[in-house]
């Protein structure tokens, strides 16, 4: 069986989290700490980055990613621009669906998805 190149673009599913994220200037700012997207729509809505060692969480929209690889992920924005967005909050969201005990009734169920 062929091993993988560590460099070699992948989908947004295929990912792992913790590897290093790199500003449009190479420089590393973080690492991945989620991927937001949705599994049954195929739909990558982008990803949160833990910037530095204390740092706090910040998303960065789908469209400002640029690649996407075993060992990193890359942005197109730079380190001041990402260290500039706001403090990511995840959101749980939820939809409207059959809930209680063996599925009776109406009511509010947690999202699959992020």
């Amino acid at each position: 069986m062929a091993q993988m190149d560590p460099e070699q673009p992948i989908a947004w599913r295929g990912v792992p989290v913790d590897v290093p994220v790199r500003s449009s200037e190479g420089e590393s700012v973080g690492t991945l700490s989620d991927i937001l997207g949705s599994d049954q729509e195929d739909i990558f809505h982008g990803i949160v980055i833990h910037l530095g060692r204390f740092g706090h969480h910040v998303f960065v929209p789908a469209e400002d990613v640029t690649l996407m690889t075993m060992s990193h992920v890359d942005v197109g924005m730079g380190t001041a621009e990402i260290e500039a967005l706001p403090v990511h909050d995840e959101e749980r969201s939820y939809d409207l669906g059959i809930v209680g005990r063996f599925r009776k009734h109406p009511g509010w169920r947690q999202e699959q998805d992020r």
